[in-house]
């Protein structure tokens, strides 16, 4: 059985799931947390550049997806977040492509992944730890580094495991209701 690649719109609307559960749940624990991303403020300049109609600008289209900040420890993380609904936390994959520029423009950016289908379902890493290992794709085992690795007021919080039951509840919604097979 071979999953049909889905529209823009379609993982947009997923992305964005994932990215409001992060935020979600990182405010819920004490932590400040704005949107910092181009997509957040400029969608339309995000569709026209998807559908060609302006050029790509690699440093607009690679900004993280959100500022935290830490009051107690007088910080702040730029966050870039995916979601990947079809891996486990020891195959996740981004594309060369969107690693490099993270890498080139925002070094010290934390991916945060969103996986349903895994133990923790929120993990993450520093950007600049992952390695680049074929022409396309880089995949990444994250299974040793959940989120409250990173953001310490999460371990424990009973918001945690409410928004790990919530996300695999959505997506798995969206996933026996919209995906197409090819057999």
């Amino acid at each position: 059985m071979k999953i049909v690649e889905h529209s823009f719109a379609y993982n947009r609307v997923i992305g964005n799931i994932g990215k409001e559960l992060v935020r979600t749940l990182l405010e819920a624990c004490g932590y400040s947390v704005y949107p910092f991303g181009y997509e957040s403020y400029f969608t339309h300049i995000k569709d026209l550049i998807h559908t060609g109609k302006i050029k790509k600008t690699p440093q607009l289209q690679r900004m993280p997806d959100l500022l935290v900040v830490d009051e107690e420890l007088k910080d702040i993380d730029m966050v870039e977040v995916i979601t990947r609904t079809q891996k486990n936390a020891d195959d996740v994959d981004i594309t060369k492509e969107k690693l490099t520029h993270l890498i080139k423009f925002w070094p010290k950016t934390i991916l945060a992944v969103v996986l349903p289908r895994s133990k923790h379902v929120f993990y993450a890493e520093y950007i600049e730890k992952l390695k680049i290992t074929n022409k396309d794709y880089v995949n990444f085992d994250i299974s040793e580094s959940p989120i409250e690795c990173y953001f310490p007021r999460v371990a424990g919080s009973s918001v945690l495991k409410e928004l790990q039951n919530l996300c695999k509840k959505i997506i798995f919604k969206l996933i026996l209701t919209m995906e197409v097979y090819c057999y």
